[in-house]
Protein backbone atom coordinates (compact mmCIF):
# COMPACT_ATOMS: atom_id res chain seq x y z
CA UNK A 1 0.00 0.00 0.00
CA UNK A 2 1.20 3.57 -0.86
CA UNK A 3 1.94 5.75 2.16
CA UNK A 4 4.27 8.68 0.68
CA UNK A 5 5.04 10.92 -1.80
CA UNK A 6 9.03 12.21 -2.33
CA UNK A 7 9.66 14.79 -5.01
CA UNK A 8 12.77 15.19 -6.54
CA UNK A 9 13.87 17.71 -9.27
CA UNK A 10 17.17 18.09 -10.59
CA UNK A 11 18.48 20.95 -12.79
CA UNK A 12 22.13 22.77 -13.81
CA UNK A 13 21.23 25.32 -11.60
CA UNK A 14 19.94 23.57 -8.18
CA UNK A 15 18.42 20.11 -6.88
CA UNK A 16 15.82 19.81 -4.84
CA UNK A 17 14.94 17.00 -2.60
CA UNK A 18 11.78 16.64 -0.89
CA UNK A 19 12.00 13.98 1.60
CA UNK A 20 9.17 11.01 1.41
CA UNK A 21 6.64 12.96 3.69
CA UNK A 22 2.90 10.84 4.19
CA UNK A 23 0.70 11.42 1.71
CA UNK A 24 -2.27 12.55 4.04
CA UNK A 25 1.08 15.25 5.43
CA UNK A 26 1.04 16.32 1.66
CA UNK A 27 -2.38 17.10 0.69
CA UNK A 28 -2.59 18.61 4.57
CA UNK A 29 0.22 21.01 3.28
CA UNK A 30 -1.94 22.12 0.27
CA UNK A 31 -4.45 22.75 1.62
CA UNK A 32 -2.89 25.58 3.74
CA UNK A 33 -0.96 26.73 0.68
CA UNK A 34 -4.44 27.37 -0.83
CA UNK A 35 -6.09 28.33 2.10
CA UNK A 36 -3.06 30.85 2.53
CA UNK A 37 -3.06 32.25 -0.81
CA UNK A 38 -6.18 34.24 0.03
CA UNK A 39 -4.35 36.55 1.63
CA UNK A 40 -2.11 37.70 -1.59
CA UNK A 41 -2.77 41.14 -2.02
CA UNK A 42 -4.79 41.47 -5.24
CA UNK A 43 -2.53 43.92 -6.57
CA UNK A 44 0.02 41.27 -6.75
CA UNK A 45 -2.26 38.27 -8.26
CA UNK A 46 -1.49 37.00 -11.44
CA UNK A 47 -3.30 34.11 -13.35
CA UNK A 48 -2.23 31.58 -11.92
CA UNK A 49 -2.72 32.69 -8.60
CA UNK A 50 -6.24 33.87 -9.26
CA UNK A 51 -6.93 30.12 -10.75
CA UNK A 52 -6.32 28.69 -7.80
CA UNK A 53 -8.14 30.80 -5.87
CA UNK A 54 -11.14 30.32 -8.20
CA UNK A 55 -11.00 26.67 -7.83
CA UNK A 56 -9.75 26.08 -4.60
CA UNK A 57 -12.73 23.78 -3.26
CA UNK A 58 -12.16 21.56 -6.62
CA UNK A 59 -8.43 21.41 -5.97
CA UNK A 60 -9.04 20.30 -2.85
CA UNK A 61 -11.76 17.64 -3.46
CA UNK A 62 -9.34 16.45 -6.26
CA UNK A 63 -6.59 15.86 -3.76
CA UNK A 64 -8.92 14.10 -1.17
CA UNK A 65 -9.84 12.02 -3.64
CA UNK A 66 -6.07 11.22 -5.17
CA UNK A 67 -4.80 10.24 -1.70
CA UNK A 68 -7.82 8.25 -0.84
CA UNK A 69 -6.83 6.40 -4.20
CA UNK A 70 -2.96 6.40 -4.05
CA UNK A 71 -2.90 4.90 -0.60
CA UNK A 72 -4.78 1.45 -2.15
CA UNK A 73 -2.14 1.31 -4.76
CA UNK A 74 1.08 -0.52 -4.27
CA UNK A 75 4.29 1.58 -4.91
CA UNK A 76 5.60 3.36 -8.39
CA UNK A 77 6.50 6.04 -10.07
CA UNK A 78 4.29 8.75 -10.55
CA UNK A 79 5.83 11.80 -12.68
CA UNK A 80 9.02 11.07 -14.76
CA UNK A 81 10.00 14.21 -16.92
CA UNK A 82 13.36 15.19 -18.90
CA UNK A 83 13.83 17.89 -20.67
CA UNK A 84 17.22 18.47 -21.33
CA UNK A 85 19.73 18.52 -18.42
CA UNK A 86 16.57 19.13 -16.19
CA UNK A 87 14.55 16.10 -14.29
CA UNK A 88 11.66 15.84 -12.07
CA UNK A 89 10.57 12.27 -10.25
CA UNK A 90 7.85 12.18 -8.60
CA UNK A 91 7.39 8.63 -6.64
CA UNK A 92 4.69 7.42 -4.74
CA UNK A 93 6.33 4.95 -1.65
CA UNK A 94 5.16 2.66 0.83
Amino acid sequence: MAKKIKIVVESVEQNVTIPAIPLSAAAAILKVVLWGSQYVPAQSRDETVQILLDNREAILQFVQTSVKELKECEPFRLVEVESGPNRVLIDILG
